[in-house]
């Protein structure tokens, strides 16, 4: 990401409101953020009347206000990048922001820019992991991590986030492909479950019940619930899934895992 808006941590009283903007450019188009920030009497800086304006040409094709709780929170940043991420022939403008503050919060804004959907703008909310760009089967796709899993099973730290895969559709809409990028997913489920099987056993202190949930929601979209259910009976007989009360160890905690995956969509085909 080539132009961002990134705060400066200096101490002093509040400053005065100056307009940043940023300007991103490709052929005949263009993508130009303008943002009034000052600095708090903290250092971090602060934001207001944030607005993108997007012209083809001659024709603007975006032109809003875009201020919001998350984006224009204190000590946020902000990044505009010109990319192609919906396969046709004209670059997206994309607004990432970045919320600031201890494991949150990422989230884009993509104007598309060409065809019957110029102007279209997809909100997309990351959360802690973020995203990358990459091209597989000769489309890009969004590649991030599936941030539900974040404290849902045990602590941050000790948290296992499974890979998520989401591409724009034709009509102008996120959709999640994870389902068709199982090379990824297999991948994603041999990293976990190396993390888990390097700790189980090893240490009380060691807590794999946010790995093992991470492993299992792979294996639920590989179709291999039966792996998973096993492994979860061998580690409850052998003691594996305790850890801080404030999350349901043992034969809770298999229930609940089985319980929050279904909620969230994880089934094996």
């Amino acid at each position: 990401m080539a132009a961002a808006l990134v705060p400066a941590a200096s101490a002093g009283a509040p400053g005065p409101w100056k307009t940043i903007t940023l300007e991103k450019h490709h052929g005949p188009l263009a993508a130009v953020l303008t943002v009034q920030r000052r600095k708090t009497r903290y250092g971090a800086f602060e934001f207001r009347g944030m607005k993108l304006v997007v012209r083809n040409g001659s024709h603007t094709v975006f032109d809003r206000l875009l201020c919001s709780e998350d984006r224009c929170s204190i000590a946020s940043q902000h990044w505009v990048d010109l990319k192609n991420v919906w396969g046709d022939a004209a670059p997206e403008v994309i607004l990432d922001s970045y919320t600031g503050g201890a494991h949150c919060c990422f989230e884009s804004l993509i104007v598309l820019t060409g065809g019957g959907h110029a102007g279209h703008a997809i909100s997309h909310f990351w959360g802690d992991p973020g995203y990358s760009v990459k091209t597989l089967g000769g489309a890009p796709v969004f590649v991030t991590a599936d941030d539900r899993f974040a404290y849902a099973f045990t602590a941050f730290a000790a948290s296992g986030l499974p890979v998520e895969v989401f591409a724009i559709g034709a009509h102008g809409v996120m959709n999640d492909v994870t389902q068709s990028q199982l090379t990824l997913v297999k991948k994603d489920a041999a990293q976990w479950w190396h993390a888990y099987t390097s700790l189980r056993g090893k240490s009380a202190e060691d807590d794999i019940r946010g790995v093992l949930g991470a492993w299992c929601a792979d294996e639920y979209r590989l179709g291999d619930k039966a792996a998973c259910d096993a492994e979860l009976a061998s580690a409850l007989k052998k003691g594996y899934l305790k850890g801080p009360e404030i999350w349901p160890q043992n034969a809770k905690y298999i229930a609940f895992l089985h319980r929050e995956l279904s909620k969230w969509g994880y089934r094996s085909p």
